[in-house]
């Protein structure tokens, strides 16, 4: 399975002490050349600015497609941009996104797309995980916004 994924989710569940879920659903994740800046480089003295050295399932690649990466810029940042690229020249299964608009222009294309929150439902499905409110309550306090609707329809939809 081909899974590329963007900053927000990695640095979301390595706050939370879950990147290990990546791994455990996925066996590897791909991430763009962007993502491993934000983080690494931009996010240098950080917490997670060492995941890439300690994590060697997240794979960093190049995209070829400069140009179609430069016309998303226009309306998302370089990760997101880069992101949806990589997903579409790696022929990725699924891309792991949170922020809205990026959602919607990677679904626009046809990619099939899931958030961090979606991750770890996927994980509580599977049983890596007993309960989705401490996950969402440790992710809102390592400073995630989560929507109090999203909330409480996924409590709702698992029961807490």
């Amino acid at each position: 399975m081909i899974v590329v994924s963007n900053t927000t989710p990695i640095l979301s569940l390595y706050k939370i002490g879950r990147l290990n879920l990546l791994q455990s659903l996925f066996s590897q994740i791909f991430v763009p050349m962007a993502v491993f800046n934000e983080i690494s480089v931009l996010g240098r003295g950080k917490p997670g600015d060492n995941i890439f050295k300690t994590n060697d399932f997240i794979q960093v690649r190049q995209i070829q497609n400069v140009l179609a990466a430069s016309l998303l810029r226009s309306q998302l940042d370089y990760g997101e941009s880069e992101v949806i690229v990589l997903a579409e020249e790696l022929g990725a299964d699924f891309l792991v996104l949170d922020e809205k608009k990026a959602r919607i222009i990677a679904q626009t294309a046809g990619q099939k797309v899931i958030g961090t929150i979606g991750i770890l439902q996927i994980a509580k499905n599977r049983g890596l995980i007993t309960n989705m409110k401490s996950q969402l309550e440790n992710l809102i306090a390592s400073g995630v916004w989560i929507d109090k609707k999203l909330y409480d329809l996924v409590l709702k939809s698992n029961n807490e």
